[in-house]
């Protein structure tokens, strides 16, 4: 039962001057609290679907809304210049099918990037690697946005540990920037995804970029250790996450490190686990994780179900990467985080 008067908020189809469905109960389900908002978990899907296809990124949404309590008019200017300061017809037509509960599906403009031994191997290891997804220039031009959002030189190593970053750990807060934009609707990344989701109606994340300079006597690393992202209660549904690395990746220089092959046992490891013990304070150094290289351009999609980190950065150069998912907005979700 609802312990709050749902009238109090708007409805899902009070569309406000934007004409997008649910926009309007999102603001007023944050504004009333965040107890409210957990009354309502089946929503939390539709909520941040609608948040990626407007493009203007969960954290700083809700960060907004929690943090400044904006009127609903404010809220809506807001949304509209963090989405580029316009929002165009079809992106109104996606977010309303997607209240709908109907799928945007899109024909494929390009062949299948992803071959047979891919396929195999990420069934096997629960990770694939596409090869030059971006080119060296827009390689470049993404790194070159990051540095200058951080305000560092790429090749000046006094900028790389300045106090009073704007730096969230690793993170680095940058959701949109024209380069930044672009590789985030890269069709070969998308079309590796959709593969992998045997799907076409995908909506894209829109996430954080990354920095991770060298270790020194005076900067550790600032990871977090092998982690999950995603919710373990069973049922764990089908899920992904992706990296794009935007600077040579060695094995030694923050590499993303996952344990392979670790969703074709997740489950039932799950099961196994005493009932006292937390499965995100179990120690999992001893199965094996493994730092993966790659060179600038290369994007790496991985199963949500392998435990995940970046490593500490023991080269002489930073890594510099961009984070990125495309995602079924419709599918199954948890709505109990454990």
């Amino acid at each position: 039962m609802k312990l709050f008067d749902d009238t109090v908020l708007a409805a899902s189809t009070d569309t406000g001057t934007t004409g997008i469905y649910q926009l309007k109960r999102l603001w007023s389900k944050a504004i009333a609290g965040q107890d409210i908002v957990n009354q309502y978990p089946e929503e939390y899907g539709l909520d941040n679907a609608l948040i990626d296809i407007l493009g203007i990124g969960l954290l700083p949404t809700y960060q907004y809304l929690y943090g400044q309590k904006p009127g609903f008019e404010s809220f809506e200017n807001w949304v509209i210049a963090h989405a580029g300061g316009h929002i165009t017809d079809f992106t109104i037509q996606q977010c309303n099918a997607l209240f709908q509960n109907k799928s945007t599906h899109h024909q494929n403009i390009i062949a299948d990037v992803l071959t047979p031994n891919d396929m195999v191997f990420w069934q096997t290891h629960g990770y694939v690697i596409i090869k030059n997804a971006v080119t060296p220039q827009d390689c470049a031009a993404s790194r070159k946005a990051i540095m200058d959002y951080l305000e560092m030189d790429e090749m000046d190593e006094t900028t790389w540990y300045k106090e009073g970053s704007s730096m969230q750990g690793i993170m680095v807060p940058l959701y949109r920037n024209a380069a930044i934009d672009k590789n985030r609707n890269s069709p070969v990344i998308k079309r590796a995804f959709e593969q992998l989701w045997n799907r076409t109606d995908l909506i894209v994340t829109t996430d954080k970029c990354g920095f991770n300079p060298p270790e020194t006597a005076s900067f550790k690393y600032r990871g977090i250790g092998l982690h999950w992202d995603v919710s373990l209660a069973t049922p764990i549904p089908f899920g992904t996450q992706g990296i794009l690395y935007l600077t040579d990746t060695a094995v030694n220089q923050g590499a993303l490190t996952v344990v392979p092959g670790f969703q074709n046992n997740m489950q039932s490891w799950l099961k196994e686990l005493p009932e006292h013990v937390n499965p995100r304070e179990v120690d999992l150094s001893s199965f094996n994780p493994i730092p993966i290289a790659a060179n600038a351009g290369d994007f790496i999609i991985w199963n949500h179900l392998l435990p995940h980190d970046s490593s500490p950065n023991k080269a002489s150069l930073p890594r510099i990467v961009q984070y990125l998912n495309w995602y079924a907005p419709l599918a199954d979700v948890q709505n109990e985080w454990i």
